[in-house]
């Protein structure tokens, strides 16, 4: 039996550790988390340890003192009693403290193997605060290997100093019996003919945020194909300007903010015929991956999307990319999308 910790603090969650369960007896796998997480239901045991994080919350100020005294403020409390326990240790990316904890237990010998997932795609980022940098360097240093999700990942781990040949590239997934295609193209006519639906649904699925462009997709809809409905679904700090506005605009009939569990949102997808993600990069963020958008191609939604961080990468020829912050672009994609039901069958197949 190859005994597996699985270290992600408070941000272990499901849209990634549904990846993570083994069907065969000789694996056995067991999360590590902060008492609080983004996701209380795991489809693999979990032991919860206190960290810095939940006794004085997650909010700007906390990860700025912690950033310039400890490094990070997602400490485990406790971890290293465990260390004996595993075989291997498979932590999430290097700038975490919860990874310096285990790192430092590697370089003692006293865990077997280290792991490392890398989602970064910007070379050298969360090295702008010395203590924060040390860190990172430290667990790069003691890792036996890495485990990356996208080539753009990959290649940012190189530029880094760390070898090719000790990093493995594999995509995750989503559950194919949740996430699936429910023929949402067509309806059937009376004499049992098929016919493609005529009130067609937008999606967005992510953080109401600056940097997923929620802003831009709201400006593109009230200009370019406001006789459709757009599904916003997710929360943030932009949720209740973007209320303002589609009251002020008079779209509460066609443009929806709403909240739903990760559990129920396989459905939200099967109700939607066209998912859009313009995601815009910042100084220390571009989209890493977007599991919002594997979840969208295993519903064989068509995608529209900023061609920026590895969406390019991830979605490939199953969506339509548009240049950072192009709204018209952005409108005159979906709007192609609304008006060629034949088109978005096809890209959504390809998905």
């Amino acid at each position: 039996m190859i005994n597996i910790a699985f270290v992600r603090g408070q941000y272990l969650n499901n849209f990634e550790g549904q990846n993570y369960c083994f069907s065969e007896k000789i694996i056995s796998l067991v999360g590590f988390s902060s008492i609080k997480t983004l996701h209380h239901n795991f489809p693999f045991p979990v032991i919860h340890l206190p960290s810095i994080s939940d006794f004085l919350g997650n909010t700007r100020a906390v990860k700025i003192i912690a950033n310039r005294t400890l490094g990070d403020a997602q400490m485990l409390f406790g971890i290293s009693k465990f260390a004996s326990q595993f075989d291997i240790f498979h932590t999430a990316d290097p700038h975490y403290y919860y990874s310096y904890q285990l790192a430092k237990l590697r370089s003692q010998n006293k865990i077997k193997k280290l792991l490392v997932t890398s989602w970064e795609t910007i070379p050298h980022n969360n090295e702008t605060v010395m203590r924060k940098k040390e860190i990172k360097q430290f667990v790069l240093k003691h890792a036996d290997h890495f485990l990356c999700y996208t080539e753009r990942a990959k290649l940012c781990l190189v530029m880094e100093g760390i070898n090719s040949s000790n990093i493995s590239v594999i995509r995750l997934g989503v559950d194919l019996n949740k996430f699936k295609l429910q023929n949402s193209l067509f309806r059937q006519d009376i004499g049992g003919h098929a016919k493609f639906k005529k009130n067609v649904q937008i999606l967005f699925v992510g953080r109401m945020i600056e940097e997923k462009g929620v802003i831009d997709l709201y400006q593109a809809f009230k200009t370019y194909f406001h006789h459709a409905k757009l599904y916003m679904i997710g929360e943030g700090v932009l949720a209740n300007k973007l209320q303002r506005m589609i009251f002020k605009d008079k779209l509460t009939h066609g443009v929806f903010i709403e909240k739903r569990s990760y559990e129920t949102m396989s459905k939200e997808y099967q109700k939607a015929d066209i998912f859009v993600l313009p995601s815009t990069k910042t100084k220390t963020w571009e989209e890493q991956y977007g599991m919002v958008l594997i979840e969208a191609m295993a519903s064989g939604l068509p995608i529209v999307a900023y061609d920026t961080g590895a969406i390019g990468e991830v979605v490939g020829e199953a969506g339509i990319l548009i240049k950072e912050g192009d709204i018209r672009g952005l409108g005159a994609a979906i709007k192609t999308l609304i008006e060629n039901p034949s088109l978005r069958q096809k890209i959504g197949t390809m998905g």
